[in-house]
């Protein structure tokens, strides 16, 4: 019985938790309607201290700092949304306009074959939804297994045989993709540049030279941590070392 009524109250606070956060997200579109930014991103920024980080809420954080021409922490925001769904079109529109606002012209490298597979295929989705669709296949493998095993027809025998054996090499295929794209996610730290200027050191310390020098918005890949200093890699390829507090990390 104090289990049922633990159970209970959990649901009901939950239930009352989630009440809350609605109300606090529509007063802050409400207010993002009314070219109120700064208070509407306060909203937002509370409903995201509760680690409520879904799409929609990280996509309207974006776009409040991008309304208060806040170059870097609109781009940080954009991409946080595009981590959790690669596919999300206005992210990705509006990424693209809040990069033209970035000083940084930056010629990215010509990408390879497999970096090209890699972006196209792999990191189509994110790792979940490919372990979500290996799980989906799965179970159609089961269900497939077992109309083939109590099946008495023997067309009907070869058919889910067929397909029950396509679901299943689907299934290793499914995860053997999620894996890779968990283990490039993983590998391939990013960080956007939140210093108006900061420069870009040859070594990790104050009086080595300066190699080059980089304005807000623009994203790095983090390549190693020493100390307060951060290894990162820009996209034509040159590498060297930045203070750490001048990059927020995806």
């Amino acid at each position: 019985m104090k289990n049922i009524v633990l159970v209970i109250l959990l649901l009901s606070s939950t239930g009352v938790f989630a009440a809350q956060v609605d109300s606090l997200f529509m007063r802050a579109n409400k207010l993002y309607q009314n070219e109120k930014y700064s208070e509407a991103l306060e909203l937002y920024k509370e409903i995201e201290k509760h680690n409520i980080t879904s799409d929609d809420v990280l996509y309207n954080i974006a776009n409040t700092y991008y309304k208060m021409n806040k170059v870097a922490p609109a781009i940080y925001y954009y991409e946080k949304v595009l981590q959790q769904s690669p596919n999300h079109a206005d992210a990705k529109f509006n990424l693209a306009f809040a990069q033209r606002m970035t000083l940084d012209n930056i010629e990215p490298l010509p990408k390879t074959i497999w970096q090209k597979i890699n972006d196209s295929i792999i990191l189509k989705f994110s790792y979940n939804t490919w372990a979500w669709i290996a799980v989906s296949l799965s179970f159609l493998f089961a269900v497939l297994f077992l109309l083939y095993h109590f099946s008495y027809s023997t067309a009907s025998k070869r058919f889910y045989f067929a397909s029950s054996f396509i679901s299943a090499f689907l299934t290793v295929l499914m995860i053997a993709i999620a894996y890779q794209n968990y283990k490039y996610v993983k590998s391939n730290q990013e960080a956007i540049v939140f210093a108006q200027q900061t420069e870009v050191k040859t070594a990790p310390t104050v009086s080595s030279e300066v190699s080059f020098e980089l304005h807000e918005g623009t994203k790095v890949k983090v390549l190693e941590s020493l100390d307060n200093w951060k290894k990162i890699k820009i996209a034509d390829g040159k590498i060297g070392w930045i203070v750490a507090d001048d990059i927020k990390e995806l």
